[in-house]
């Protein structure tokens, strides 16, 4: 026969075992919280365009750029596709503290072969010949991981240029900053596509 008391604590036991999956449930979602990788990622929908508010340049992760203690530029793909700009050699020269040698550079990084001077290997590589400041080149990354692959606007959501010393971002640099390209994210579970021919007045085309 149960009494009162018992049928009070047989009641509080079986309240409890119902909320005892709702808890663990919360305690999933809070620990799932822990693994937002939003810090370490830009959407482009912060950048207005000429304008990027945000940038990983400063530490790896995400700063407003107002609170970034460096000289950072941020060429976004407005800036680009206003410019007809498409790579390190038809942009450098545009932006702020920064040349390139090669055709559409604007100093002249020439080394010599047999004592004659030979560009060749600054028309074929530009973006490895270029300069910061006037001082010294910047090195060349890829989501802030050195490379040699030159970067061209219809794959780059956006160029970033960190002028200085930034040992903070990878040990030891190049001590004129870095140039960093961001590409563009994949578009998962959504159709799209783009379709462009430019033609220049000197017979180039693209």
């Amino acid at each position: 026969m149960y009494t009162m008391n018992s049928s009070r604590t047989y009641l509080a036991a079986l309240a409890a075992l119902l909320l005892v999956p709702h808890i663990h449930a919360q305690q999933e979602d809070e620990e799932e919280a822990v693994f937002d990788l939003s810090p370490f990622t830009i959407s482009e929908e912060e950048t207005i365009g000429y304008q990027a508010t945000t940038t990983l340049a400063g530490s790896r992760l995400k700063t407003n750029l107002r609170d970034v203690g460096a000289a950072v530029s941020v060429i976004t793909k407005e800036i680009f596709d206003d410019t007809g700009a498409t790579d390190a050699s038809t942009i450098l020269g545009l932006t702020a503290n920064t040349e390139v040698s090669g055709p559409n550079g604007n100093f002249a990084d020439i080394s010599f072969s047999a004592g004659r001077p030979n560009p060749s290997e600054q028309q074929r590589m530009p973006q490895n010949s270029q300069r910061v400041r006037g001082l010294a080149k910047a090195s060349l990354t890829r989501g802030f991981f050195l490379t040699d692959i030159p970067f061209d606007s219809y794959n780059s959501d956006r160029v970033t240029i960190n002028r200085g010393p930034n040992s903070l971002l990878f040990g030891i640099g190049e001590p004129g900053g870095v140039i960093n390209n961001a590409v563009n994210a994949a578009s998962m579970g959504q159709d799209f596509g783009e379709l462009s021919v430019r033609v220049g007045e000197r017979g180039s085309r693209r």
